[in-house]
């Protein structure tokens, strides 16, 4: 495990945030085409990814470690909305930032920044167990997610069943189906799918440094709370966490991924997220921002510190 490779992909994904920043302030983006590229995001090229993780895979782990690297997922993320509100409550929180808050702590960008950072740090076997946790990510998220992203805003939100109607909870049960019965896809439908999936990345970070673009940069590193916050989420829970992963994780894989996928920055679908359903958006991109600056240092650190 090579950590300047670890630095190095950390870095790169901060300096695409930095030229969306550059886009948007020399107007090659505006606020018209960012929305389109959100709704792109959202309903394509995320569905993509997911997809491909499962097609024309042929190092697919057993049924009984994937099943139990699921149950992993869905207890993780059981538990990290009660996390949310601990942090909430010691933080002080306003309530109307509440259920940000809660949404920053359970949904880590595993999605768009996990693929290539596991890869980086545990090599390709480690990509199908990310989309494993990835799959339980985007069911939460297009589903309590939505609650959560603008919950104390003043805005009417509730469960709606046609949310698990969403490319994204489509493409996750879909890759289920491609897994679990074997399915041979056509290579090159898989091709596509993964042509198509690798944009994700780069786009998302284009849209977080166009968010961030219409920001007053001292605004930014003004928003204190969002320093011991930081500390709390990238740092604290990961090194908290990880004796108490390691008595139920033996495989090492699962443990790595679990544990970097807790030291994760915000996912920029906080951002994301904030645009389409009305949450705080201007919070949203701070959040993601500070934290993804923060974790060009973090991540090596726990890697560093309890993984090698």
């Amino acid at each position: 495990m090579d950590i300047q490779v670890v630095i190095n992909q950390m870095i790169q994904l901060f300096m695409v945030i930095g030229l969306g920043y550059l886009l948007m302030k020399t107007h090659v983006l505006d606020e018209v085409f960012n929305k389109k590229l959100n709704t792109l995001l959202l309903t394509v090229t995320t569905p993509a990814l997911i997809l491909s993780s499962v097609m024309g895979n042929d190092n697919l782990q057993d049924a009984d470690t994937v099943l139990f690297v699921f149950v992993v997922a869905i207890i993780v993320y059981v538990l990290l909305p009660l996390l949310g509100i601990i942090i909430t409550k010691l933080l002080r929180v306003p309530h109307q930032q509440s259920g940000l808050y809660i949404f920053m702590t359970v949904f880590s960008n595993i999605g768009f920044m996990g693929f290539p950072v596991m890869k980086a740090i545990f090599g390709n076997g480690a990509v199908f167990y990310t989309a494993i946790f990835n799959m339980i990510f985007n069911i939460f998220v297009y589903t309590i997610g939505i609650y959560l992203i603008n919950l104390g805003s003043g805005a009417k939100t509730s469960f709606q069943l046609k949310n698990l109607r969403s490319p994204g909870i489509i493409a996750c049960l879909i890759a289920l189906l491609i897994y679990f019965l074997h399915i041979q896809t056509p290579s090159i439908i898989a091709e596509t799918c993964d042509m198509v999936g690798s944009i994700t990345t780069p786009i998302a970070m284009l849209l977080i440094g166009a968010t961030l673009a219409n920001i007053d940069v001292k605004s930014i590193f003004s928003e204190f709370r969002l320093y011991p916050y930081t500390i709390i989420k990238q740092i604290l829970i990961p090194v908290i966490a990880f004796p108490i992963l390691k008595l139920f994780i033996q495989d090492s894989y699962i443990l790595g991924i679990t544990l970097i996928m807790l030291a994760m920055p915000v996912a920029n679908s906080a951002v994301l997220f904030s645009q389409e359903y009305g949450g705080d958006v201007e919070l949203a991109a701070k959040s993601v921002f500070i934290t993804t600056l923060i974790s060009v240092v973090t991540i090596p650190a726990i890697v560093s510190f309890l993984l090698i």
